[in-house]
């Protein structure tokens, strides 16, 4: 097996598909434009360094140190990113399609118009993330299926901006998303069940058929949101800004749904009501 070091990298005319790079302090290197198609970056220090345009498709890169490396427009479709320290990177307008980001550390990244369809982020920590305009959906298989999109599901969003951001079909359950931004976002047919949304801004967002029961929206803010067939049961939204009764009477409710109280239910039916503003 061929041998590496960093001065060997270096001289390397960036041309490392299939390179043993496991556990080599790579800080700072210039990478731009690099191959690393299938590489071994496998604990690596990789942090500072320039990877802007670089090909990491399918590399593994578990547990590596990314903090603060530039990764703008670079290719990690399929890289396995399973605990990586991405702390402060930019991935500014990266291609992440299928990449495994399970247990990262995102905080603070830049992933403004990065792409994470069907991506796995579970259990990973985007605290202050930049995600604007960000796809994190599922696609059309050529089966013709939709599948589901990122799977974020126990993670840490907390402060996090997602204004704009293609969230079809994501799973968002039990994660924490207090004060995150999804202003203008489309969480069309998202999971967000058990999700932490206090203080959550879901202003002028698509929410059709999304499933928020057993969410926590305490403070969250709906002003201008699309509701239709958005699953309450059982939610309380007594504490819930914004929402319009017009809206509110798209979606679907039960009776133990807790209605803010700036809003009436007429119940017309056992599962058929109507929702008008209280004057």
């Amino acid at each position: 097996m061929e041998t590496w070091d960093k001065e060997k990298v270096k001289k390397s005319k960036k041309n490392l598909e299939g390179a043993d790079l496991k556990g080599m302090d790579l800080s700072s290197i210039d990478l731009k434009n690099a191959n690393l198609i299938s590489a071994n970056l496998t604990s690596a220090d990789l942090s500072g360094a320039d990877f802007t345009g670089a090909n990491l498709f399918s590399a593994k890169a578990m547990r590596a140190n990314f903090k603060n490396t530039n990764l703008s427009g670079a290719t990690l479709q399929k890289t396995n990113l399973t605990r990586a320290n991405l702390e402060g990177a930019n991935l500014n307008s990266a291609d992440l399609m299928g990449a495994n980001l399970s247990q990262a550390i995102l905080a603070g990244s830049d992933l403004i118009r990065a792409s994470l369809i069907e991506a796995s982020l579970l259990e990973a920590d985007l605290t202050g993330a930049d995600l604007t305009e960000a796809k994190l959906s599922g696609r059309y298989t050529r089966e013709g299926i939709f599948s589901r999109g990122a799977n974020l599901r126990k993670g840490k969003l907390a402060g996090a901006k997602m204004v704009r951001a293609d969230l079809v079909a994501a799973e968002l359950n039990e994660t924490d998303c207090r004060d995150v931004d999804f202003s203008g976002a489309n969480l069309s047919e998202a999971s967000l069940k058990k999700a932490c949304l206090v203080s959550t801004c879901f202003v002028n967002s698509k929410l059709g058929d999304a499933d928020f029961r057993s969410a926590d929206l305490t403070d969250s803010d709906f002003s201008g949101a699309e509701l239709i067939e958005a699953k309450f049961q059982g939610v309380d939204l007594r504490k819930v800004k914004n929402i319009s009764p017009q809206e509110l009477e798209l979606s679907t409710i039960d009776s133990k749904t807790q209605i803010p109280d700036y809003i009436e239910v007429i119940w017309t039916s056992e599962d058929t009501y109507e929702c008008k503003q209280k004057v």
